[in-house]
């Protein structure tokens, strides 16, 4: 007897077909959902430590990491938060480490021992695309124009092209060399490579 060769059809090819393209269009669609929410979250990140900042001076009189009776407001914090110059100003600090004691540390934990921001002792802040943030004034980030008014620093590990970019349109003015989000030494975003790395910090003035 022959053999009868059996094989998909056509139709079954087609509908095949459909289906993986709809099953790759959900995840790009979902990936890009995720990615816009990170967007979202990281302008939110820069507004509540500005609410922070401003209420621990609201309710204490000065800034936080240049509180001078820091000690005294948290006497029970272990470690105890070191007092502050209380002149006015929140240089930056590298507190990645979690035992750098400069004044942008300090603020941190001044904030957390407050009650303000969440987050562990002296540590920076963790963004929603995976790097680390941390206070200073804003010509320590982005340019002098920001002057000696707080800013959030965003370090390059974990800030891409295409997030910065995505930051900036929808929360500023597109442009990394102007408004209130900028990036150190960016003329424009390269979105020929959008997901490598800026090469230096972008900042948020608070």
């Amino acid at each position: 007897m022959k053999s009868r060769q059996t094989g998909f059809t056509l139709v079954e090819i087609a509908i095949v077909l459909v289906i993986i393209g709809l099953l790759l269009g959900g995840v790009l669609k979902g990936q890009e959902l995720i990615f816009n929410s990170k967007v979202k979250a990281t302008f939110n990140l820069t507004r509540e430590i500005s609410a922070a900042v401003n209420s621990y001076l609201d309710r204490y009189g000065q800034l936080p990491g240049d509180d001078n009776q820091a000690a005294t407001r948290f006497p029970s914090a272990v470690p105890l938060p070191v007092n502050g110059p209380s002149n006015g100003t929140i240089p930056f600090t590298n507190c990645t480490a979690g035992t750098a004691t400069g004044v942008a540390c300090e603020a941190l934990y001044d904030m957390r021992l407050a009650g303000f921001i969440s987050g562990t002792g002296l540590y920076s802040v963790k963004t929603p695309f995976g790097g680390w943030a941390d206070l200073g004034l804003g010509s320590n980030f982005a340019g002098a124009t920001f002057g000696s008014a707080p800013a959030l620093g965003f370090y390059a590990t974990g800030m891409s092209y295409k997030a910065a970019s995505a930051i900036d349109t929808s929360f500023d003015d597109s442009n990394p060399a102007t408004g209130s989000w900028r990036c150190n030494t960016l003329a424009t975003y390269n979105m020929s490579i959008p997901d490598q790395n800026v090469p230096s910090y972008c900042a948020m003035q608070l």
